[in-house]
């Protein structure tokens, strides 16, 4: 049975994620703090590792307790590119104004920003989905061995919340894209395999919902990359022909109880969610428990 191996939140947007043993489930389906603050410029444009690679180097420790704090540093950016000298590692309060660290990312990224607060849900990256994002750890690892990276490179780069074990790579993809297959002929291997193209002569089903501890979800989909995950997770540097490679080995491993026709590609790793207004509380340890369709066996 999968069960939960790690949590991750990302109190920040695009800054370091922050282990917990547990967390609370908000009714939207996000974690308490995960991503609850984000950066903008002075137009109220969001400055992230997106657009603004030098986000890259920021080194961030945070401790969530009733005053949430953050400690600052800077290391090396990528080669070649055009970095300020940073300033000396400080701690601060996490909050919007002259008090927080907006005066220090803003001498580190070389562009004015303000710290912008949600508390009630944060600031997701997909509004139809605003829910946790889950992987399991064998599809790191197997990302991991593509480009013969440590998994905590790729876990970094990801930047999923809840990180699944006890099973096999890519079995998340089932929650958000699952397929009724026919029955194979018999020796007819089953499991991972190769897919010709995303489209697939099973019959599609809903997304599945499913539970984490005392938590319901429903899977939205499989999560569509950005350019961030092709890039060193501590200086920025591009990975060369990132993308390219991933959607080859991607295709190549696609599980066969997975329907992608709506992927439109197949950069795409984890899964978004959605929550099911009730909220709860997950923590390490906790099974992965998905939930049948009626009617469907």
């Amino acid at each position: 049975m999968p069960q939960l191996e790690r949590i991750i939140l990302h109190p920040v947007k695009s800054l370091d994620g922050h282990d917990v043993e547990q967390a609370s489930v908000l009714p939207c389906g996000a974690l308490a703090h995960d991503r609850r603050w984000r950066l903008v410029d002075l137009d109220g444009n969001v400055v992230n590792a997106k657009r603004t690679p030098l986000i890259h180097r920021i080194r961030a420790e945070f401790e969530l307790s009733a005053t949430p704090t953050v400690r600052l540093a800077a290391g090396p950016a990528a080669d070649g590119a055009r970095a300020p000298v940073p300033p000396a590692p400080d701690f601060f309060p996490l909050v919007p104004g002259p008090t927080g660290p907006s005066a220090w990312l803003s001498e580190a990224l070389g562009v004015e920003v303000l710290l912008q607060e949600r508390p009630d849900g944060g600031f997701p990256d997909d509004r139809d989905a605003p829910g946790l994002t889950l992987v399991s750890t064998a599809s790191l690892a197997e990302v991991a061995r593509w480009f013969s990276l440590p998994i905590i490179e790729v876990r970094r780069r990801f930047r999923a919340n809840l990180e699944v074990g006890d099973c096999d790579a890519f079995w998340e993809d089932s929650l958000a894209s699952p397929a009724r297959s026919p029955a194979p002929p018999p020796g007819h291997a089953s499991g991972p395999g190769p897919s010709d193209d995303l489209r697939s002569e099973s019959f599609p089903l809903p997304p599945l919902p499913f539970r984490v501890g005392s938590a319901g979800f429903t899977a939205v989909n499989v999560c569509r990359r950005c350019p961030v995950p092709t890039r060193d997770s501590t200086t920025g540097r591009g990975t060369e022909h990132f993308r390219e490679v991933f959607e080859a080995w991607r295709r190549r491993r696609l599980p066969r109880d997975v329907d992608a026709a709506a992927w439109g590609s197949y950069y795409r790793l984890a899964i978004n969610t959605v929550g099911d207004g009730l909220g709860g509380n997950v923590q390490v340890g906790d099974r992965i428990e998905p939930v049948a369709h009626p009617g469907v066996s």
